[in-house]
């Protein structure tokens, strides 16, 4: 029998577009801490009997989730964690093209919602004193959760427990991942119109210097951070997605002190990073205001008749 070989010239490899060179691990060296958090969750726990002589009725405390004594206390040190890590991701889009924008927020939204995967559904069986039955409660709780804590009682009942009792603890979660996917939202909005702003900031600058501007004798952190204010206090209407167009018109319409025009850049990074001092400086401000409005209330209830 005869073998014949065919033999194919290779063929020439096509040439592939330029590639931005990046690291595959960006994701993880912005949300570091926060992945820690998700590899890490520990849950310590106490069991405290209703009466000493009784080991069929048990009390399970909750002490700390990752060292969080509270729901509360577990969002505050979450959230402290995700905001330097959106920081990051401002800077790091901030650099980028507008092209690449969207495919890069996409990524780390991705990777955000994936941590999720630690949150899942759990059933346990409660008694009603009332009813004097069984009722099936679904809840959410840490899939892979190290429990610190006595090792009493059948693992089959303890666990199941422990994590009714955290159930608060993992909604904290599950919204602390809501809150970061949509401050990446924004943050994408944000940039994708930046270099529309930028050029619409060039052509407003060739007009007439004389177009009437809001005159300001604050700083650019000061001015930024009064007009958060006043949308987060909804005396003006704001959303969110519309942050982009807002920062363009203050940038557009408004002066600092001692200075005749303001960054675009500048301005979108005050109204979202806010300094000690500047809040210091509102603080006072409104302090100050209230005392004149106090004046001025009691200058006018002397002309009204009692």
């Amino acid at each position: 029998m005869v073998i014949h070989l065919l033999i194919l010239k290779p063929m020439s490899p096509q040439p592939l577009q330029s590639l931005r060179p990046m690291s595959l691990h960006f994701f993880e060296e912005m949300f570091e801490p926060f992945i820690e958090q998700s590899r890490n969750i520990t849950i310590r726990y106490q069991v405290q009997k209703e009466k000493p002589d009784d080991d069929d009725n048990l009390t399970f405390v909750i002490c700390s989730v990752n060292n969080s004594e509270t729901p509360e206390a577990f969002y505050k040190n979450l959230t402290k964690l995700t905001d330097a890590s959106i920081q990051r991701v401002d800077e790091f889009l901030q650099k980028q093209k507008p092209a690449y924008i969207d495919a890069l927020a996409d990524y780390v939204i991705g990777n955000i919602d994936s941590l999720s995967s630690i949150i899942g559904n759990q059933s346990i069986l409660l008694h009603d004193d009332k009813m004097g039955g069984f009722f099936n409660c679904q809840f959410k709780s840490f899939t892979c959760a190290l429990l610190a804590g006595p090792d009493i009682w059948d693992s089959k009942l303890l666990v199941p427990a422990i994590h009714y009792n955290t159930q608060k603890f993992a909604e904290v979660w599950l919204r602390v991942i809501h809150h970061t996917k949509e401050q990446v939202n924004l943050i994408r909005h944000m940039h994708k119109s930046a270099n529309l702003a930028v050029t619409q900031e060039t052509v407003q600058r060739k007009l007439d210097n004389e177009d009437f501007k809001i005159k300001f004798k604050i700083s650019v952190d000061q001015e930024a951070y009064f007009f958060y204010l006043l949308v987060r206090s909804d005396i003006i209407d704001v959303p969110d997605r519309k942050s982009p167009q807002l920062i363009n018109w203050i940038t557009n319409n408004v002066q600092s002190k001692n200075r005749k025009t303001n960054s675009l850049i500048s301005v979108r990074n005050k109204y979202f990073y806010h300094q000690l001092s500047t809040l210091d400086y509102w603080y006072q401000k409104l302090l100050d205001a209230l005392e004149f409005i106090n004046e001025e209330r009691e200058r006018i209830l002397k002309y009204i008749p009692q």
